[in-house]
């Protein structure tokens, strides 16, 4: 469980405010998934920017979550989280604009990683994807809209793919 903040529905134990009413955590995560793919199938079909930088991943997470979340969807966390389960606090909120800048501006001047071998695309992405994790700029919803990011933005610059269908364990870091 997660705890309370300003953003939850009191003694929830985290349970985010949404546009459904809905209490529990599960069922929740479940309908953001929902609303999530709907929200992909649209931002597909729409003009990747030449720069896919903060701009577009707040863009994404909006509508990804605008109309289940709509308290948090596109809105830079203003409360401290950390990884339900391990302890492990994430950025603090004061730093996340000054951290985005840095990252995105890093990933600019490497052309969102196209042109790099299979090794050395994959040892940066690894990289920027824990530096982008460890930010956690939003309140939920970001191993999601990370991941459509970078889905989009990378198919747009011909960078090589990232298949997280192939993952033997697929697990939730998103709050």
């Amino acid at each position: 469980m997660s705890e309370d903040d300003k953003y939850t529905y009191p003694g929830s134990g985290g349970v985010l405010i949404n546009s459904e009413s809905i209490r529990e955590a599960a069922r929740l995560d479940a309908v953001m998934n929902d609303y999530a793919s709907v929200a992909m199938a649209g931002l597909r079909a729409e003009p990747v920017p030449p720069k896919p930088g903060y701009e577009y991943l707040r863009h994404v997470h909006t509508r990804m979550f605008e109309q289940i979340v709509p308290g948090i969807a596109g809105r830079l966390r203003d409360v401290n989280v950390q990884a339900i389960g391990t302890g492990v606090a994430y950025a603090r909120p004061e730093y996340i604009q000054d951290s985005l800048s840095q990252l995105f501006d890093r990933l600019d001047r490497e052309d969102y990683l196209a042109g790099l071998d299979a090794e050395t695309f994959a040892t940066r992405f690894a990289d920027r994807w824990g530096d982008l994790t460890a930010i956690h700029p939003y309140r939920d919803g970001n191993t999601r809209s990370h991941a459509s990011h970078w889905a989009l933005a990378s198919a747009r610059k011909s960078t090589l793919q990232v298949n997280w269908s192939s993952s033997k364990q697929r697990r939730r870091h998103d709050r």
